[in-house]
């Protein structure tokens, strides 16, 4: 019989007695199916958004805005609330580089944070969430209030890989990258058209170096 976990998962494939190893020594050219452990990947999706974040209080005023740079990008407090779903906060560090009104150049750092609950039907309490995250700066500007430049604005881009896994044993025989999984279901619309085509045109996709031929 074969053996199930606490989620009424089967950890184990069939195997034909056929598939069976050979019980002697193996030639170097023969082949066989092997088993690995691994964690296999019960559901994905992706999330692409272009939120916009602030920067104000800032002394001397902005005049001009020169260059912004994201660092140090987090996933803190993932989370299966509920089989189906997955909550979890994105955090980074926006570096804005800006003039003031004499030319001067000023620089201040910030931290960011955007909160997302989704839909994942393979979610199941107990299981792991793994991320892959991509954040960039797409663009900033200065803003005036009552007629005087107050505050940067910034755009920023996100594309976010969750996947929900657990561990157990797979029969490999040949193996390729995955396509990109589908996009996540949400309630808000997509912002920034231009980084929802890249998302769409799978432009981030794989989110690690693809394997040499």
């Amino acid at each position: 019989m074969a053996k199930t976990n606490s989620f009424g998962l089967n950890y184990w494939q069939h195997q034909r007695p056929d598939q069976m190893p050979p019980i002697g020594g193996a030639q170097d050219d023969d082949f066989r199916v092997e088993c690995i452990m691994a964690e296999k990947v019960y559901d994905e999706c992706t999330v692409c958004e272009c939120p916009t974040v602030r920067f104000t209080d800032l002394r001397p005023q902005p005049a001009n805005v020169v260059s912004c740079d994201v660092n140090d990008v987090r996933v803190i407090n993932p989370s299966i609330p509920r089989d189906g779903e997955v909550d979890f906060t994105l955090e980074w560090e926006q570096e804005v580089l800006y003039t003031d009104s004499e030319g001067n150049d000023h620089t201040v750092c910030r931290t960011f944070k955007f909160r997302k609950r989704i839909r994942l039907r393979g979610a199941r309490q107990g299981m792991k969430l793994q991320f892959f995250h991509l954040v960039r700066c797409l663009n900033c500007h200065v803003r005036e209030v009552e007629g005087e430049l107050d505050h940067i604005e910034c755009s920023v881009g996100l594309f976010i890989v969750i996947k929900v896994t657990f561990m157990v044993q797979l029969e490999i025989e040949r193996a390729r990258f995955c396509p990109q999984p589908p996009e996540c279901v949400q309630i808000s619309p997509i912002g920034c058209p231009e980084w929802a085509d890249l998302c769409e045109r799978g432009e981030f996709w794989p989110p690690f170096p693809p394997q040499l031929d």
